[in-house]
Order: C-alpha cells, then structure tokens, then sequence
C-alpha cells in the first residue's frame, strides 16, 4: 500500500469520524423536533380517544392515527418508548379522553400521562334533594355510570367508612344532592360487572364526602355529637325535606316536629307514609292502590304497621327517609324558635302553611284551607 493511498483512506476514515456523528445528531433532531408536529388540515377539531387498563402504547397510537389525531401511529410509538426509556414519561393512564387535533404528538403523550381535568370526559349526574337511595341508584344506573343494584349494595356496604350509625340502610341521607361530575368509565358500566362496582363505590364515596364537608359549612361542632345525635338529626332533615315548599318555612316545621317529639306526640308526617308505602315491606300491599289513586293518601295508609310510619309509630323513623339538602339540614340543626305543634297548608300553590300551638286553631286553619275548594252558589 503506497503512502499516498494510506492517506487517502485516513482521511475518508476522519471524514467519517466527523459527518456520522453529525448525521446521527441531525437524525435525532429531525426525529425530535421536525416529526413533532400536529397533523395537516385534520376533519375535526377533536377526537375522543379511550385508554383502557393496561393498554399498550402501540393499540392506543393506531387509535390516535385513526381518529386523526396524529400523522403517523409508529412516531408517537416510539416516542413514548424512548421518553419512558429515559424515564420521562409515566406510564399510560387508562379514562377516555377529549383531545384537539392541533397537538403535538409530545402534548399528547402528555395528555395520555398526565391529563389536565378539561381533557377527561365526564358525565353529569344530577341528584335533586330528597330522593331515596332506591332512586338515587336509578338516575346513575341513567346516567350510564353503573348498574342500581351495584349502587345499592355499595350504599350499604361503605357505611362503616364514615361516621354513620349503624342502620340497614346504610348511606341513605348521608349522600348529598348535588349535580356532579362524574368520569365516564372506560368500559360501560351497566355491562361489565367490574367498571360497575367500581365506579358504584366511587360515585357513593363522592356523594358521601359531599355531604360530611357540607355538613362541616352548616355546624363545625357535628363532630363533637354521638352517631346516635347525629342519625336523629339527620332523620329529622331527611322528613323536613320531604315536607317543606318553602324555604324560610323549612326552620318552623323542623320546630314543629321537636316540639311534637318534646310532647310524647307523634310526628304524624305524610312524607313518612309515603316512604312506608314506597319503600318498605309492609307498605307493599298498598302500592297498586296508591299509584291508581295518582299517589293521594287514604286515612287507611296511616295504619300500615311500620316504624317509618309516624302515624303508626311515635317518635322519627329508624333512619333517614331521603337525602336533604342544604336548607333542609340546617333546619336540623337550628330549629326556628317557635311553640307550634302543627301545620297545615295554607296555599298549595305557593307552598305556604300556617303554623298553630292549639289544636282547635289547627282545625281552624285546616277548614280555611279547605274552604277555598268549596264552590258557592
């Protein structure tokens, strides 16, 4: 080998040593910064994408590509390989998620690991006060999250996680009405047995949560009662809101009903008969009847023996017959300081009662109510 040709070859050898290393920088950087780039003139402005649990980086990319959301599934791939190889990116987080076609392939794999509140999906649930817990289960059941039967049981079983008495009924108003956001399952909760009681558990403990920290704004000395103080005030909201129209009324038929109790008087609340007839055993018999007579209340119904009948049975019921409200616990809480011991509708269309200490101005005011029904000649 001549002199001339050894230099030949060291110098293509030190170009080499030179421009693969630049090649391979300019490589990465293309890989890095270049292909990082949302997609061109995408159909929609957002796509909904679904992350299960478990799932691969490589099932969820063709799902982004297919939705498109990104140019090309390999990229984004090996992208999240290479950022969790390094250690700078967590793994996958399973929920369904609302992304904007503008993304960068780095911001999704940001999403997808660590997703901001406004890109998960939820579902709006919407529990009006004084529902039952029966009924409570129903409207999640229609909002798609879970099965009823799976809220129920879920309403009963995490009783022994809060400060509730013991009582077969578990939660039932100690759930507190509100609209919430729930997020929607990966996996449709009414048809896979699993996503159901999860998210059955999860929705009762959101719903539990609420109440106790509303019920901390309302009396932050709750804590100092026994479970036995606190399930009968509870019980008592829990009747307030199945009785009152009216808001500033709330307070005088939460008095109405102490001052009943003080006396040795049965409370003798309708809301209580028609929890009995709806709710329970005994008032089974009567459901037929009830619902053909458009939901009216016969004397007979006041006789069904049970103990959430406060027409059968003196003093409140077992438990809580719905979940109240704000305006309703705080009624509980802080009676209004009055000496009535009844209550009678004053203008069903407003919603208004008069309230009465003496029994015969009770049948006063019961006649001036039924009065304005009597058609004059």
């Amino acid at each position: 080998m001549s002199e001339s040709f050894s230099y030949v070859i060291r110098k293509i050898l030190l170009f080499l040593l030179i421009i693969i290393p630049v090649v391979i920088i300019l490589g990465a950087a293309a890989f890095w910064f270049i292909l990082d780039t949302p997609p061109e003139n995408p159909g929609n402005q957002s796509g909904e994408v679904t992350v299960g649990k478990g799932a691969n980086i490589i099932s969820v990319s063709q799902q982004l590509e297919k939705k498109g959301l990104v140019k090309n599934s390999w990229y984004i791939s090996w992208r999240f390989r290479i950022l969790s190889r390094l250690g700078e990116a967590t793994a996958l987080q399973s929920g369904r998620y609302v992304l904007e076609t503008g993304l960068k392939p780095s911001q999704i794999i940001t999403s997808l690991t660590s997703p901001s509140e406004s890109q998960r999906v939820y579902t709006s649930l919407e529990i009006p006060p004084g529902l039952t817990a029966t009924e409570i289960a129903l409207r999640v059941q229609e909002a798609g999250l879970a099965r009823a039967g799976d809220v129920m049981e879920a309403i009963i079983s995490l009783r022994e996680e809060y400060p509730v008495k013991s009582n077969p009924k578990g939660l039932q108003g100690y759930l507190f009405p509100d609209t919430y956001k729930i997020e929607s399952p990966v996996e449709n909760g009414i048809d896979n047995p699993e996503s159901s009681r999860e998210i059955s558990e999860r929705v009762v403990r959101i719903m539990a949560d609420r109440f106790f920290n509303v019920l901390g704004e309302i009396d932050p000395l709750w804590k100092g009662l026994t479970l036995s103080q606190l399930h009968e005030k509870v019980t008592l909201a829990s009747i307030v809101e199945r009785e009152y129209r009216q808001e500033d009324e709330a307070p005088n038929i939460a008095a109405v009903f102490n001052n009943r109790i003080l006396d040795g008087m049965p409370l003798q609340s309708c809301a209580t008969v028609v929890y009995t007839i709806e709710e329970t055993e005994q008032g089974k018999p009567f459901q037929k009847d009830y619902l053909k007579f458009n939901r009216r209340i016969f004397e007979r119904y006041l006789e069904i023996p049970s103990d959430y009948n406060t027409y059968f049975d003196k003093g409140l019921p077992p438990g809580p017959i719905s979940s109240p409200g704000r305006v309703a616990l705080e009624s509980a809480f802080f009676p209004a300081d009055i000496d009535a011991l009844f209550f009678v509708v004053k203008d069903p269309a407003a919603g208004t009662h008069t309230f009465t200490r003496e029994y015969k101005d009770h049948l006063a005011a019961r006649e001036a109510y039924l009065n304005q029904f009597v058609i004059k000649d």
